[in-house]
């Protein structure tokens, strides 16, 4: 592992602990070239290999293992479960028994596991993004493959190439595959193809898709737009920057960011109400909003992974990120947020090097992501000390329901 893995600069750490209060109503408003999106615990894979891929289109009648789909929908059945896709879509549940990931502890390959941990599967050596199951086949978005559409039934045979090109936020139904799609200026526009990648349909010129539901896509260009398939008719729903787009029977709901909320909107776009003032990486499922927030504690500010029932407003703290750092093998270095913070001077000099940007602090430090809602199991890739001292490396992916548990 190299070197520079674990070095963190104190006002990176400082920097990434402000992001969760949400951005000014001075924030910059979105480029529709750039990718309204968030980082990851990591942004590169752990390798650069590009495997080689079977090709050939086997027969639509030849499915095995079929499987239960991830949701109910009004247009059909979806391959996608709440907010998943739009939190990166790392974890899927299959409905058949089985949880589809990208493992941190393979080199970002596509595999199954039982929700226990279980039984793991090797699918694929595709690095796959927003994963969907549906019917018998996990279709996903290859890292390797520049981001194109890719299919592999569930027990790891047929992958095929649906659709090439730089294609983003890939939600798949009963009627169809939904994605957007980079031209060569890098500007998105959204579109719809067969589940065998027939058919190829431009819907939205210059706008990011967000969220399919009811025969409906919801796409944003400078706010969240209503497009329903059928009729062509569209309608404004959200007049902001927006991100982190969920929409079922009971409404829409999405990240304000410029405003720093996190709102619901009624399915036509008004009684527009806020849920969560503050905080990052919201993912609502089923009636459940998951996201991190700050809290502090007697080391200092830290992030706190949250479960609110909506219904009851129950909060529940599913975790709470260490605020103190640690060495390359988990060690602790009695090194808190707030001393780095408030009495940098006061540290072993040790624990510093020279670079061309000044002292950076060799510490290492915990980070949290998004939590992915699997059936009434819940997933977050994280980087976490308990994996490193379990595993060796920093990056996992952790089962929060009862309780936190290093899972792969």
């Amino acid at each position: 592992m190299k070197k520079a893995a674990f070095c963190l600069m104190a006002m990176v750490l400082l920097l990434s602990l402000c992001a969760c209060v949400g951005k000014g109503p001075g924030a910059p408003q979105v480029d529709i070239t750039q990718t309204p999106d968030v980082s990851a615990p990591q942004t590169t894979p752990p390798d650069a290999e590009s495997p080689e891929y079977p090709f050939g289109s086997p027969s639509p009648a030849e499915h095995p293992n079929e499987t239960t789909p991830a949701g109910p929908d009004k247009a059909g059945r979806l391959g996608f479960q709440g907010g998943n896709i739009g939190a990166g879509g790392l974890v899927c549940d299959g409905g058949d028994g089985y949880i589809y990931y990208r493992s941190e502890s393979d080199r970002w390959r596509l595999y199954k596991a039982r929700p226990d941990g279980s039984e793991k599967t090797k699918l694929s050596d595709a690095a796959p993004d927003c994963i969907n199951v549906l019917d018998g086949w996990v279709y996903y978005l290859n890292y390797r493959d520049g981001f194109s559409i890719w299919k592999v039934r569930t027990d790891g045979t047929g992958e095929t190439k649906l659709a090439d090109g730089y294609c983003g936020n890939l939600y798949v139904a009963e009627s169809g595959m939904y994605f957007d799609m980079r031209d060569e200026n890098n500007a998105p526009s959204v579109y719809r193809a067969d589940l065998d990648g027939g058919n190829m349909t431009l819907l939205y010129p210059k706008a990011w898709m967000k969220y399919y539901y009811g025969g409906k896509v919801y796409v944003y260009t400078s706010q969240l737009i209503a497009l329903d398939i059928a009729t062509g008719e569209e309608k404004a729903v959200a007049p902001t920057y927006i991100h982190n787009v969920t929409v079922d029977e009971s409404g829409i709901y999405y990240w304000a960011v410029n405003e720093g909320e996190y709102r619901q909107v009624d399915l036509d776009g008004t009684n527009a109400r806020v849920l969560v003032k503050g905080g990052d990486y919201f993912n609502y499922c089923d009636g459940v909003l998951y996201y991190t927030g700050i809290g502090e504690n007697k080391n200092g500010p830290c992030h706190i992974v949250y479960k609110l029932n909506l219904d009851s407003n129950e909060k529940t703290v599913l975790l709470e990120e260490a605020n103190e750092f640690f060495d390359q093998n988990g060690m602790w270095l009695g090194v808190t947020f707030r001393q780095l913070q408030e009495s940098a001077e006061t540290i072993d000099p040790a624990l510093f090097e020279q670079s061309e940007e000044g002292q950076i602090f060799k510490g290492l430090n915990e980070s949290v992501w998004y939590v992915l809602a699997c059936g009434e199991h819940l997933y977050m890739r994280a980087a976490l000390r308990e994996s490193l001292v379990q595993k060796g490396r920093l990056d996992c992916i952790a089962r929060l329901d009862g309780g936190v548990v290093i899972w792969d």
